[in-house]
């Protein structure tokens, strides 16, 4: 009987994905005191990992005994020597632990099996920029000669003393434990949503530490409440990073308005996987530090552009674009703009409005003298029922376009001929039932309430994702090695998203939308084809 419940409630999901569904608080213990670096100390950590000084001052490196310099950041002392200066395997060769402890004893080199007296910070200072050891002799040629200014160097040495200790540690980082922040609406409006994002995260990491953890290290949550408000979100990101020292955010909510937290993420380095979101908010060049899991509203108006350009069989169709004045819609129809011009289409009607004086009848009169064969409808639920009835009775006979992410089940609210001419973007996974067997599975485990598939099984991914890359970066885990990791995925599957990859030069894992019809009668999507990238030539 069990079984056959699980099934059904496995079908239930499913169904409920296909018709439009994409539309545990922590415990706070307190914060232990810990020593952490100095302003000077944290300048010379960004010089030992990235190669260059505060405010991206540019630091040049020389090559054996080349004098043409390079940029350090290609050549940062992280690389060769690891992230906490303990020396590792590069290139076949073994560079040397530079943690103080290590510089100031003697010891006989790896590289030239001489033995090296201990250093002091005039001759550690000489080495770095001479490419001479604390005797006065060369060091091997592989070791760059760096160019700096005096207070630099000084900034460097600072961190050399500290590097490795417990101030220089991971803020959220031991070696028993992780701690993991999400900012999610836990009242207000949205509560609902967050609660069962929130659910869906903490189902994730009870498996895996049910299992021993990630390297023997647990997972433990930390959520403080944004009421999905764009204000109380930077402010309940900022309590994460400065007070809970979260150290990653996983599946935040990220309302529209919110370009003061992606700052502030860009400021504190402070890496967010799988932000819960209607549409990736990108900037440009995009935030190294947020990772985002589905297409922009920009991507899916592209491949709507593309569908109408299949469906016109050759032929150049009139395009008209109707949208609400929302930053979401605004980014569709900058696609649509984007791809029409790429494909030489003519968008031959803009019609903007506010969502506080939506008048149909006044747009599709509008629309009815420029004759379009395509409408890009870019606006909320109650707003395409109330549009596509006016083009009904108006008898606008065009092909009616929009987004499933937008307008959720209102598509099932159209009548049955305006259904068969509507056709939407569907960013998202085709359910997969080994995946989506996966989440329920999880789920059911940690005793979790599946009652907002769309976005729980976001969150579902946002973990997952989370959880690779910590195994990818071994048991050398900090924030930068997660990110390298993050660059790393190349078709990562998560069974209810697309596979995810992301590198150096992309922020949103999958890409493309499905193009799906109404089905009435089942109250459900209809593929219409393979998953569509948007096309960068016609």
């Amino acid at each position: 009987m069990k079984a056959v419940i699980r099934k059904i409630k496995l079908a239930l999901i499913i169904a409920a994905c296909l018709s439009g569904a994409w539309l545990l608080v922590s415990e706070h213990s307190p914060v232990k005191a810990q020593e952490k670096l100095s302003p000077q100390e944290m300048r010379g950590k960004q010089i030992f990992l990235k190669g260059e000084a505060e405010g991206g001052s540019e630091i040049t490196a020389f090559l054996g005994g080349s004098d043409d310099g390079l940029p350090a950041a290609s050549f940062t002392c992280a690389n060769c020597h690891g992230l906490k200066g303990q020396g590792q395997q590069e290139g076949g060769l073994q560079p040397p632990a530079i943690n103080w402890n290590a510089l100031t004893h003697a010891h006989t080199s790896p590289l030239r099996r001489q033995q090296i007296s201990p250093y002091d910070e005039t001759t550690l200072a000489r080495a770095i920029v001479s490419g001479l050891d604390s005797t006065g002799a060369r060091l091997h040629p592989g070791m760059p000669r760096y160019q700096m200014t005096d207070a630099q160097m000084a900034d460097l040495i600072a961190y050399l003393k500290k590097i490795g200790t417990t101030a220089d540690a991971e803020l959220g980082l031991s070696g028993e434990r992780i701690k993991v922040g999400a900012a999610l609406p836990l009242t207000g409006p949205l509560a609902q949503v967050g609660e069962d994002v929130k659910a869906a995260i903490n189902a994730v990491f009870a498996d895996v530490n049910a299992q021993g953890g990630i390297y023997g290290r647990e997972i433990n949550l930390v959520v403080e409440d944004s009421r999905g408000d764009a204000k109380e979100t930077i402010a309940a990101t900022r309590r994460l990073i400065e007070q809970d020292n979260v150290f990653a955010l996983v599946g935040s909510f990220e309302p529209g308005g919110g370009q003061a937290t992606d700052e502030l993420l860009r400021r504190s380095e402070a890496p967010l996987i799988g932000p819960v979101t209607l549409s990736p908010r990108l900037a440009v060049p995009p935030n190294p530090y947020v990772f985002y899991l589905l297409p922009t509203f920009n991507e899916q108006g592209r491949a709507l552009v593309d569908f109408a350009a299949s469906k016109a069989a050759g032929q150049t169709p009139r395009l008209a674009v109707v949208y609400a004045q929302s930053e979401f819609d605004a980014d569709a129809l900058a696609g649509v703009r984007e791809q029409a011009k790429r494909r030489s289409m003519r968008i031959v009607a803009e019609q903007g409005f506010d969502a506080s004086n939506f008048s149909p009848a006044n747009i599709v009169g509008s629309l009815s003298k420029e004759k379009p064969a395509f409408i890009f409808f870019f606006g909320n639920s109650n707003q395409i029922t109330a549009f596509a009835r006016e083009m009904e009775r108006a008898q606008l006979d065009a092909t009616l376009l929009s987004s499933v992410a937008m307008i959720g089940r209102g598509a099932f609210s159209l009548s049955t001929a305006m259904a068969k001419r509507t056709f939407l973007s569907f960013p998202a996974a085709l359910p997969d039932r080994e995946g989506f067997a996966e989440f329920l599975d999880v789920m059911v485990r940690a005793k979790a309430n599946v009652r907002n598939t769309a976005f729980q099984a976001l969150a579902f991914a946002a973990a997952k994702t989370f959880i690779e890359a910590i195994k990818l970066s071994n048991r050398e885990l900090s924030r930068p090695s997660l990110i390298q990791a993050l660059e790393r995925l190349h078709d990562f599957k998560t069974g209810v998203v697309p596979p995810l990859t992301f590198s150096p030069n992309r922020r949103v894992g999958a890409t493309g939308s499905y193009i799906v019809g109404i089905d009435l009668n089942q109250q459900q999507y209809v593929p219409l084809g393979e998953r569509l990238a948007p096309q960068l030539q016609p």
